[in-house]
């Protein structure tokens, strides 16, 4: 079901039980209620199925692409709906006219799902001929970790039969130094712990060994601010096999960071937690780009496909539910951003899957969540679109890409409003909150982060950073700090009324991500070393 057509139209799919998408079935769904009604002699409407998806697209004949019956004449435009009612998944075709209804398959949907693996046996680091199945993996190499019981073996070889070198206590700190080995159902891991080199098990027998050294807690600290940045430290580091991005809830209570391979799940930090351990739901898929939907416990995922998907998460242990699912790019999804409000998602990627006759090169789209549908398309780049950002009080999108131009557009219409000349690939970008100033991060080999003004486009001000390679930047809550991210791992944070540099720390990795916390008490870091840093000031600095 998962493997969808890739073509010129918008292919949406959308699960059932969430009532803010309801209305978004298109009417040709009627005309599959009715013949499912008519042979099981019942009448059935959208209300009555337990689950539901749609897709929408461009079809070879009149088969619709349903492989039991044979097609004839061209290409025909329209549907393909999944409906589970009963017990069974029934899947349906109908073209746009719903002159042609066919009933291409029925199956039974745990039967199907039977045949998938439980989400923490998808393991992507394990290749299958390895045997299994494999738990996923919430190490990675360069991390320090922990065993999780009384003790752990520390092995020669990554097998269960090898010679045990020592028994580790619990407590002991253990560098993973390469890995991972897959065997027997086992996940093996190279470590160093004591000066001696040697195979553990992160994984097996259905349970975790080892997990990630946990950070220190948080603690009290003050609201960030001009004065108070000089007393600024490092209070945490979470480590974990996650990316390096990530975005905060809008309340300010949760981390979210999407894992990496052989994660694919979302990480969840409960910043009310006092030893800041995650919660880890399986999501499933390769991740490439993130973004929290304000006011809802809810994300929005990028995928290396293309697809984007929509995430309701809890921090008390309920598993994660995919509210939407879009196939919305050829390729990659580079940047995404949801509006203030949270009722529309902007999304980038190579191609643009859409109807409107439009450049769908390197066109962002801008959906209505409440619908479902493209409201808007975001066309006129000539280089892929790396940063998005909507104006605080939404009427707005601003985008950055590889061609070096910064545009601005109606947030509802599309609407071309006005073009800045950058004269080199915008890397970043960020509205300040009180809708003053927009922050632009180019590949400029200096000065390349400017402020302009976000009414007119004008220059007011530019930044002689330290280092050319910005990769992230965020204003603070209150628009008077701006902090800035580099490749080199140097970030700066900045006086943004007066232009004067505050304060700067070197770090051993590559910054991917930056960004305050709403109540802007915390900076967050994500480097590319498998962690994430909370910096704050203790309170009584000052």
């Amino acid at each position: 079901m998962r493997k969808l057509l890739r073509t010129l139209l918008a292919i949406t799919w959308l699960l059932a039980g969430a009532q803010a998408f309801a209305q978004a079935a298109p009417a040709q769904i009627n005309a599959a209620l009715l013949d499912l009604g008519a042979r099981l002699g019942e009448n059935i409407g959208i209300d009555d199925l337990a689950q539901w998806r749609w897709q929408q697209t461009t079809f070879a004949d009149s088969a619709l692409g349903c492989p039991t019956v044979a097609g004839a004449g061209g290409a025909v435009i329209g549907y393909s709906f999944q409906l589970t009612h009963g017990g069974s998944l029934y899947d349906y075709r109908v073209s746009a006219d719903s002159a042609i209804v066919i009933l291409c398959s029925q199956s039974d949907p745990l039967a199907t799902a039977a045949q998938v693996p439980p989400s923490p046996y998808s393991n992507s680091l394990c290749p299958a001929a390895t045997g299994g199945p494999y738990m996923q993996s919430r190490i990675n190499v360069g991390m320090d970790v922990l065993p999780l019981g009384a003790s752990l073996d520390l092995r020669g070889q990554p097998a269960l039969d090898a010679p045990i070198l020592r028994s580790i206590p619990a407590g002991t700190v253990i560098r993973i130094t390469s890995g991972p080995d897959c065997a027997g159902g086992y996940v093996w891991w190279l470590a160093l712990v004591g000066g001696q080199t040697g195979y553990i098990a992160e994984t097996g027998a259905n349970r975790y060994l080892v997990e990630p050294k946990p950070p220190n807690p948080l603690p009290s600290r003050e609201a960030l601010s001009p004065q108070i940045i000089p007393f600024l430290r490092e209070f945490a580091r979470l480590r974990g096999n996650f990316l390096p991005e990530h975005s905060w809830s809008s309340d300010g209570l949760t981390l979210v960071v999407p894992g990496a391979a052989g994660s694919d799940s979302l990480w969840l930090y409960d910043l009310r937690e006092p030893l800041l351990r995650p919660r880890i739901q399986s999501v499933g898929g390769q991740l490439v780009s993130l973004a929290a939907r304000p006011g809802a416990a809810q994300a929005a995922f990028g995928g290396a496909d293309g697809r984007l998907s929509l995430w309701a998460y809890s921090t008390a242990g309920s598993a994660p539910s995919e509210l939407l699912y879009l196939d919305a790019h050829g390729g990659a999804v580079s940047a995404l951003a949801f509006s203030p409000d949270g009722a529309r998602l902007a999304s980038a990627g190579p191609l643009a899957y859409t109807s409107s006759a439009v450049q769908r090169d390197f066109a962002a789209i801008v959906w209505d969540l409440a619908t479902v549908a493209q409201q808007a398309l975001l066309a006129g780049h000539r280089g892929l679109i790396r940063a998005l950002a909507f104006s605080p009080d939404g009427a707005q999108v601003a985008s950055g890409a590889d061609d070096g131009m910064l545009r601005f557009w109606g947030a509802s219409s599309g609407e071309a409003r006005a073009v800045v000349a950058i004269g080199a690939p915008i890397v970043a970008l960020d509205y300040s909150p009180d809708g003053r100033l927009v922050a632009v991060a180019s590949a400029r080999a200096a000065e390349n982060l400017l402020l302009l003004d976000a009414r007119t486009g004008a220059q007011v001000a530019s930044y002689p950073l330290p280092t050319p390679g910005v990769t992230a930047l965020d204003f603070s809550p209150d628009s008077r700090l701006l902090a800035v991210g580099a490749a080199q791992g140097l970030f700066t944070i900045w006086d943004s009324q007066r232009h004067s540099l505050l304060t700067s720390g070197g770090l051993d990795a590559s910054i991917h991500d930056i960004s305050f916390s709403p109540d802007g008490s915390l900076l967050a870091v994500s480097i590319d070393k498998h962690a994430l840093l909370l910096y704050g000031a203790p309170l009584g600095s000052g």
